[in-house]
């Protein structure tokens, strides 16, 4: 027997349906905001010290990704550790996509010399190269080379005589200096020193003949106080056909030293996506444009597939140069 009420009453397929709608309507926005990303500040950890061309450069990315992302991009310096701090870092971090890193050319020479938390080959997620340091051989402007030929020249008949700084005993400047020295049969007095801006100071005021510089050295060049002597690049700047490369003069070697972003293995796709979008577009900004210009750099973009290779390919020749340098005493 029925009743009023219980003919009114749902039947069983028809409360199934009322119960999944509910469900839809309750968890819809909630799933939504669990996978919406970012929802709150990311960290972009720096291997280098407040100021300096890495910093100027980044300081303008994070303002553009900031944008792109919907939320603010805080700079983290973590200088010291030949530049791998923020590597050893972001090893430590979640992978959520709100701990990044930007990884320079040390990172994939540590491992070879010291040990550290972290495998190039396996524990970062590589999501874009952003760009490389622009060297070249500054010296004074009074200085008695006009070319590199002079300058070997004087190197030959003088070994051990001329005086380059470089920043670290094997920071890649170094190691590459070396290299250039052995290649065109000179012997340099090479001076370490704990970075560029104490380089650049220290050539100024006299007290070294040489050093290999990036942007750092473009304010003294502009200004006449140091100009340089041979690029140390694999081809020749666009905005400067004067000023030849190392490879122009018959040795076939420059500084390779750019730098990427990276973040923790395991990152998901789709934040791996966007980000890669928001700092690709920040690269390619106006303002990311004025800075290289000024640092004289230029954007070395490479996508994920292609940076990690670059990462795989460096590390293996960085071991091979580690194992040069400590058959040449200069490591225990």
């Amino acid at each position: 027997m029925t009743t009023p009420s219980s003919q009114n009453a749902p039947n069983r397929r028809q409360w199934l349906s009322m119960a999944l709608a509910a469900t839809a309507t309750i968890t819809g926005p909630a799933l939504a905001q669990s996978t919406a990303f970012p929802t709150k500040p990311i960290t972009l950890l720096v291997p280098y010290g407040a100021g300096g061309p890495t910093d100027q450069h980044l300081r303008a990315l994070a303002e553009v990704a900031g944008q792109q992302l919907g939320q603010p991009v805080v700079l983290d310096n973590r200088p010291g550790a030949n530049g791998t701090n923020a590597a050893a870092a972001l090893a430590r971090a979640a992978a959520d996509g709100y701990t990044l890193a930007i990884l320079p050319a040390s990172v994939y020479r540590e491992p070879f010399i010291n040990k550290v938390p972290y495998d190039p080959a396996t524990t970062f997620s590589y999501l874009l190269l952003l760009s490389d340091y622009t060297f070249g051989l500054a010296v004074p402007a009074n200085a008695p080379w006009k070319t590199w030929a002079d300058f070997a020249a004087d190197a030959k008949r003088r070994p051990g005589k001329i005086n380059v700084g470089a920043a670290g005993a094997i920071g890649t400047p170094r190691i590459v200096m070396d290299e250039i020295a052995a290649a065109a049969g000179i012997e340099l007095n090479m001076v370490p020193y704990k970075g560029d801006a104490d380089i650049t100071a220290a050539l100024l005021g006299g007290h070294l003949d040489a050093a290999p510089l990036s942007g750092v050295a473009m304010p003294h060049i502009e200004s006449g106080k140091l100009r340089y002597l041979v690029m140390l690049t694999e081809k020749p700047l666009p905005n400067d056909s004067k000023t030849p490369t190392l490879v122009d003069s018959g040795i076939p070697l420059w500084i390779d030293s750019p730098y990427g972003l990276a973040a923790p293995r395991g990152l998901p796709p789709e934040r791996a996506q966007r980000l890669h979008d928001a700092f690709k577009k920040a690269l390619e900004s106006p303002a990311s444009q004025k800075v290289m210009a000024q640092l004289n750099q230029r954007a070395n973009y490479l996508g994920p597939t292609e940076y990690r290779a670059y990462a795989i390919q460096t590390l293996a020749r960085e071991k091979t140069r580690v194992a040069r340098l400590r058959e040449r005493g200069q490591l225990d």
